[in-house]
């Protein structure tokens, strides 16, 4: 079997992305500016779609203003927790076990709001003109610009790791999305889709456990489309639940 050499690069790259844990405790050590600069840099190597680089990022160590950004969350989710919806379902509690969860970014010495911008490629377009559901297109596109954002978040969590600080990658503060928004002055057509919370980790961060790779990866010959044509088939020929043969 014939094998690329590995980059001379490679063990290094390991190193970064197997050391790399979620990190949700923080020192007070402020983190430089020229660091930050560095994690977004490499941030922005990130694959894309089209390369249209749809990101922005806005860099947060004032702590005034990640106070005020950590209680637009509480009062968002406090908010939620009082939906007549929340309350028949029985969540109040969990709701407002949330705050933690949702809020340490404030504790963290840095927080970078990652933005997304909108993207369309021809392939959009030409789905627009045929009039596609929302759901049916992005069924067809899989939301190529959130695949981007989410290229660049890991460059950038991988990158903060790689220079010597914790982080972690934050989706629920963005319950809370339009007030946030309007506290770090983002504007149109910008949207906030993740918060990364940055700093020296507290403590020892322990990775969590991860599926092997052969229970995710599997390796598609020819028959495999016909036995997955084949189950699509007898799944659709199957009466539907409470039905009865009528023939």
């Amino acid at each position: 079997m014939i094998r690329r050499p590995p980059s001379e690069a490679l063990p290094g790259f390991v190193a970064a992305v197997e050391g790399r844990h979620s990190v949700r405790r923080f020192t007070t050590e402020p983190v430089p500016r020229d660091d930050v600069r560095e994690m977004v840099r490499l941030a922005t190597l990130a694959a894309n779609a089209g390369n249209a680089q749809p990101w922005r990022f806005v860099a947060v160590d004032d702590r005034a203003l990640l106070s005020a950004l950590r209680g637009a969350v509480e009062e968002r989710l406090d908010e939620i927790a009082a939906w007549p919806q929340v309350a028949a379902a029985g969540l109040v509690r969990e709701t407002r076990a949330l705050r933690g969860y949702a809020t340490f970014f404030a504790d963290a010495p840095l927080a970078i709001a990652v933005l997304g911008l909108p993207y369309e490629s021809h392939g959009d377009r030409l789905l627009a003109l045929r009039g596609v559901s929302r759901e049916e297109h992005d069924r067809l596109r899989a939301r190529p610009d959130l695949q981007s954002l989410g290229a660049a978040i890991q460059l950038l969590v991988t990158a903060a790791h790689a220079l010597g600080y914790g982080a972690c990658w934050m989706s629920a503060p963005v319950l809370a999305a339009p007030r946030l928004e309007q506290l770090l002055g983002v504007e149109e057509p910008a949207r906030l889709v993740a918060i990364v919370a940055v700093g020296v980790p507290s403590g020892h961060p322990q990775g969590t456990r991860r599926l092997p790779v052969d229970e995710v990866l599997r390796f598609a010959t020819p028959e495999s489309g016909a036995a997955a044509e084949s189950g699509r088939a007898a799944s659709a020929a199957a009466p539907a639940p409470g039905e009865t043969d009528r023939s």
